[in-house]
């Protein structure tokens, strides 16, 4: 079952071979938790995909900052927090054939909010849930 009072923290380097690694560790917390299957695949794609833009986009590949991922479950949801210390970069006009991540993580969690400048970026990822 959920308990409320545990926490998952990750710290992973900006480097796009650690999200294999840390959506392993995620599934393995979410699961232990009681978190339903289907749920569990949803805020994997979604963590996943905050995950590889802050990797991606944030740090463009040439850092070796790190990339922080929380997750806390409350009496009816979940929010996991992933943040760097990146340079925000507003997405292009023309996205082309890439820029769906955010339209991804929306249809998948019930809140995204997504908070960028000179600091970094946060991105909020909510899932209400039924009470444990």
């Amino acid at each position: 079952m959920r308990d409320n009072e545990a926490a998952y923290s990750d710290v992973l380097p900006a480097d796009p071979t650690a999200l294999a690694p840390a959506r392993h560790a995620l599934r393995a917390w979410l699961t232990a938790c009681g978190l339903p299957d289907e749920d569990v695949q949803d805020v994997l794609i979604a963590a996943g995909e905050a995950c590889a833009n802050a990797i991606e986009h944030g740090y463009r590949g040439t850092s070796t900052d790190k990339v922080l991922v929380r997750a806390v479950f409350g009496v009816d949801r979940l929010e996991i927090v992933i943040s760097d210390r990146g340079t925000w970069r507003p997405p292009p006009l023309d996205r082309g054939t890439r820029g769906h991540g955010r339209r991804i993580m929306e249809q998948l969690m019930d809140k995204v909010t997504i908070d960028g400048g000179t600091e970094g970026t946060t991105v909020r990822l909510v899932k209400d849930l039924p009470p444990a």
